[in-house]
């Protein structure tokens, strides 16, 4: 009774204040569209509308202004007549995940953001996304599952109890679409970055990051994936790549945007790092870190990350691997003062104690004020 009662006041508010517009003769949406309020089309944007509303109150929101300025203006240059009505929302969120639903709404989990490492990578998933809003995917899917058990999903969601990473995730198990529909997906928003300016190699480069860094994670982490409903990878990989060829020869300067991207990102990626490396999933953690590294080999904060990664997955030789990533980190004189609390428990752990009692006295000297320098200091009465 308590969800039918819901759905009469979801139907009645569907009721007020839009005008129907007629979708464009070649299927997609047109400007300013708002569909009919007494149609299911109407209906189910409601919903969005209730769990938009959810989204613009949740704890996970990441309400910088800057970083959601830089993003929001990367999706303006791709689609600028739509500027206005498409919303972004940022949630922090440590997987690489992005869905819009059928109102203009869209999420882009951080963990996204941080392996999105040029403003073209970020410019071809939100054309990837914005493709799915216009070419009307994303109300075929929702009407896909409000024919099946969607519609009590959707209104459970919006008013139930969940919170977090789980509310989220539920959400977006809502909003995925079929093969066919990636694939069309895929080849509109590359069109779409491509007329802004965007190289269309990042597309395919992008992805053959993602999907080796996935491909080593645990198979756990495969129900927050952007990639868990898009074609195989060696098909992806290979369509990519010749539609870049093609795009490529309509223009002879593209756009990367490394340093934009990068600015943009910056002050966050410690934290995101951080939550990255919290989920546990090392294999992953290194494989992204050593991508990362590869753009910014004079990073001491990446080379940190990557000892950290090492010396908390623990396998046979890790160690091993980890110091040496800390004393990386060290050499490149950038490191945060953390690398010097590293270095020590692992040197410590090897049973070098004149090294680790270097490494902490560094460390706090560095940080006489750090949150753990009780802990710190017990080490070195042990040493």
């Amino acid at each position: 009774m308590k969800f039918r009662a819901l759905a009469s006041i979801v139907a009645a508010l569907a009721l007020c204040g839009a005008q129907a517009a007629a979708v464009e003769p070649d299927g997609t949406l047109p400007l300013n569209y708002r569909p009919a309020p007494d149609s299911d089309e109407g209906g189910l944007w409601m919903m969005a509308d209730t769990l938009e509303k959810n989204m613009q109150a949740s704890p996970l929101l990441v309400r910088d202004p800057a970083l959601n300025a830089y993003v929001k203006g990367v999706m303006c240059k791709l689609v600028p007549d739509r500027c206005r009505t498409l919303r972004i929302y940022i949630l922090d969120i440590p997987y690489f995940n992005a869905a819009m639903a059928p109102n203009g709404s869209m999420q882009i989990w951080t963990g996204l953001l941080l392996r999105t490492r040029n403003e073209a990578q970020l410019a071809f998933v939100l054309g990837h996304e914005i493709s799915h809003y216009t070419l009307r995917h994303t109300i075929a899917e929702w009407r896909r599952a409000r024919s099946t058990s969607g519609t009590m999903a959707f209104l459970t969601i919006a008013t139930a109890g969940l919170a977090g990473l789980a509310y989220f995730a539920a959400l977006d198990s809502l909003m995925s679409f079929s093969r066919d529909e990636e694939r069309a997906a895929d080849m509109h928003g590359a069109q779409i970055a491509a007329d802004a300016g965007y190289d269309p190699t990042q597309d395919a480069t992008l992805w053959r990051e993602i999907s080796a860094e996935e491909t080593s994670r645990p198979k756990r982490d495969s129900e927050y994936s952007f990639t868990r409903t898009h074609p195989t990878t060696a098909e992806r990989l290979t369509t990519m790549e010749k539609n870049a060829e093609s795009l490529k020869t309509g223009r002879a300067n593209w756009m990367v945007g490394q340093d934009a991207c990068r600015r943009a990102m910056q002050p966050f990626r410690s934290q995101w790092l951080e939550e990255d490396l919290s989920l546990g999933n090392y294999e992953g953690s290194v494989t992204l870190l050593n991508t990362m590294i590869a753009d910014e080999p004079a990073s001491g904060e990446l080379r940190y990350y990557l000892a950290e990664a090492y010396r908390r997955r623990n396998a046979d030789g890790d160690s091993a691997k980890a110091i040496a990533a800390y004393r990386e980190a060290v050499a490149t004189g950038n490191a945060p003062p953390a690398v010097y609390r590293g270095l020590g428990i692992a040197e410590m752990k090897l049973g070098d104690k004149i090294t680790a009692r270097d490494a902490f006295e560094k460390y706090l000297a560095a940080l006489p004020d750090a949150s753990d320098r009780t802990m710190v200091e017990y080490y070195l009465t042990h040493l």
